[in-house]
């Protein structure tokens, strides 16, 4: 970018970041981009722009997607001093080629941050004017309307990477093939706001048509002690004809800067010509730089030969700068964009396993059970990516669904954290702190029968007491064991039941009696052996739930969805919320908590269902239940399946892949 332009965009005033969100908002704000510019409103879903002696001629999708109300501007598009935009949403945007040939219109999505916008109508503004001037001269005329062709390609494909890896090589491609550069290097810039001096600049890919060589990534300090940096500090552009020609002192050459020939005598290869660019975000700061060697003269495809690099390379040329400056100007705001859909994912990804570790701390006994549903989940959706024939064979989850998928079925358990902590980690019918009242208790009653019975033997030797015929001194002691061993036989069994295994027949009922059973306290009043909540925790027929606490934990999954559906997980993962909120939901109706049908589980979460039973039963964490063996486990899920509660084929797909050997084998 030339100082000049760039002086223009730092002295348009600060708009901030809020999006403009429709057609109506745009037509508002567009008067505001640049002093002197004017806008007209000739009619509804159509504005012009007019800046200096370009007119951008805004169209809404209502009109460019009307054969009739777009018949009027097609043909206007020979005119070089107009530029015609149709904006839309994304989807609409991206029809666009469907409807009219997109090499004579430019697009913008909507919504978009007033600051890209100013941006991206400076950039088309540029190029428009590149365009005029050079078509002045006739000579020029095609070659200058093939490269803003071109130009306008680049900002497309661009624009739809999201990898900064390839759209970092894409972007040193592009400047190459523009600027008809051998060879070329890109760099990123990583600011350290705290500490500016250890700012750095990070070289990421080389391309050379020449040397093949592979070079490893590296980093520099953000100064001006190199040609790289010194483009970063300075925020220009540096053209050096000839790097051969600059003088061993550096404080003599432009930018003080000196050529390391250290990769040139390695290598064999000369970096003569260089065009050092920066890329800037749209807040205008450095965000990378483009360097490209070695310009080659028209017919040069290779330089074999020493002699090539003086006979074939020649300087950078103005017009090779001014259109290497536009693409680099793209290549910034898709970088930024690229850039920010990175940290995005990495901040989703953070979140995600901080929450795994949250539910995890909560519930350490189902510590990796998330993971691992989450594992067989996208294994299964990745297997049925490859199937051709078939139910499956129409089915499809591109990448930002597999990470749906992994997310929803990370997160599934999510509502844990909603459930109390004493009920998630329940491992017996009785709580702990319940458990050690209950034998405190019957301690208590042992002591009190040791008491009675030293009382009624003193009485006895004392002859206060009557007793019957025959009854003897060793008849209290015996009278005393027995009451010890049928207390010893009721604590037993009331521990046999406190296990979170099957009721035994009968169980219920001598429980009860046990119940009913009373013994004095301190204070000499009538206490129950057990108390109400006790019968009813041991009463319980399986496991080590009561029915209300068993509804809580049931109800996690409410809570996963409430807590997931407040997350604005935005048009990347909108399905989260609803994925992970149904993976207790069966296809006969009978799972909660809404009772849905088949109709209403979706895929991706009749998947997880069968994940999440699979390794329910097959953990070995779970201190209130034994580890079942994969074919048992099997047996039950085919269960299940004859019940029409889970996916049969997706059950048959899950067995024949054995998917769930990922999870075993670790």
């Amino acid at each position: 970018m030339s100082s000049q332009a760039r002086d223009t965009l730092k002295t348009q005033p600060e708009m901030g970041v809020d999006e403009i969100q429709d057609f109506i908002e745009l037509t508002a704000v567009c008067g505001q981009l640049q002093e002197g510019s004017q806008v007209d409103v000739p009619d509804d879903g159509i504005f012009s722009l007019k800046v200096d002696e370009m007119t951008f001629i805004f169209l809404d999708a209502k009109v460019w997607q009307n054969p009739h109300k777009i018949q009027p501007f097609l043909g206007k598009l020979g005119e070089p001093d107009l530029i015609f935009v149709c904006t839309g949403s994304d989807e609409e945007i991206e029809n666009l080629p469907n409807i009219i040939d997109p090499t004579h219109f430019r697009s913008i999505s909507l919504p978009v941050r007033k600051r890209q916008l100013r941006n991206a109508l400076s950039n088309v503004q540029r190029v428009q004017s590149v365009a005029m001037n050079a078509g002045k001269a006739s000579a020029t005329v095609n070659e200058t309307n093939e490269n803003v062709k071109y130009v306008l390609q680049v900002s497309r494909e661009l624009n739809g990477i999201r990898d900064s890896k390839k759209l970092l090589s894409l972007i040193l491609q592009k400047a190459r093939q523009i600027a008809n550069a051998d060879a070329g290097s890109i760099y990123t810039v990583e600011w350290n706001d705290q500490q500016e001096t250890e700012s750095r600049i990070v070289f990421k890919v080389t391309q050379n048509e020449t040397v093949q060589q592979e070079l490893e990534e590296f980093s520099i300090r953000v100064n001006d002690r190199s040609i790289v940096g010194s483009a970063v500090v300075y925020q220009k552009s540096i053209n050096i004809p000839d790097l051969y020609s600059l003088d061993d002192d550096p404080e003599k050459n432009p930018f003080n800067v000196k050529h390391d020939k250290t990769f040139d005598l390695r290598t064999g290869y000369q970096c003569r010509s260089m065009l050092t660019i920066p890329m800037f975000d749209i807040s205008h700061r450095v965000i990378g730089v483009i360097q490209l060697i070695n310009r080659r003269l028209p017919d040069t495809h290779t330089l074999k030969d020493i002699s090539d690099f003086s006979k074939s390379v020649t300087e950078f040329s103005t017009t090779d700068i001014e259109y290497a400056e536009i693409v680099a100007q793209q290549a910034g705001i898709a970088l930024e964009n690229a850039l920010l859909t990175q940290e995005k994912e990495q901040l989703f990804d953070g979140f995600v396993n901080a929450a795994v570790t949250a539910i995890e701390q909560r519930d350490p006994t189902t510590a990796g059970h998330s993971s691992r549903v989450a594992a067989l989940t996208v294994g299964m959706a990745q297997i049925i990516n490859k199937i051709d024939t078939g139910r499956f064979a129409d089915l499809r989850f591109d990448k930002q669904q597999l990470k749906e998928i992994e997310y929803a079925s990370l997160l599934h358990d999510f509502g844990k954290l909603g459930v109390r902590e004493q009920v998630l980690t329940k491992a017996k019918k009785l709580y702990p702190w319940e458990y050690d009242i209950l034998m405190e208790r019957f301690e208590h009653i042992r002591s009190r029968y040791e008491i009675e019975y030293l009382r009624e033997y003193i009485d006895f030797l004392q002859g206060k007491s009557i007793v019957p015929p025959g009854f003897g001194e060793g008849s209290f002691k015996e009278t005393y064991e027995i009451k010890l061993s049928e207390l010893d036989d009721f604590l037993t069994f009331v521990q046999k039941c406190n296990e979170p295994t099957v009721l035994e027949q009968g169980g219920f009922e001598r429980l009860k009696d046990i119940h009913n059973l009373t013994f004095r306290d301190a204070r000499t009043r009538a206490r129950p052996f057990l108390s109400d909540r006790e019968l009813q925790a041991l009463s319980v027929q399986r496991g080590s739930l009561t029915r209300e606490e068993f509804a809580e934990i049931q109800s996690h999954v409410v809570h996963t969805y409430e807590f997931l559906k407040k997350i604005p997980w935005g048009r990347s993962f909108p399905n989260v919320p609803s994925i992970a909120g149904k993976h207790h939901e069966k296809l006969d109706g009978s799972g909660y908590p809404e009772s849905e049908l088949s109709q209403d589980i979706p895929t991706q979460t009749r998947i997880m269902t069968i994940a999440d039973i699979f390794d329910a039963l097959t953990a070995s964490d779970r201190p209130y239940k034994k580890a079942v063996p994969v074919e048992k486990a099997l047996d039950i899920l085919e269960m299940e399946v004859k019940g029409q509660k889970i996916d049969k084929d997706l059950f048959d797909l899950f067995v024949e892949s054995k998917v769930y050997n990922t999870v075993l084998e670790k």
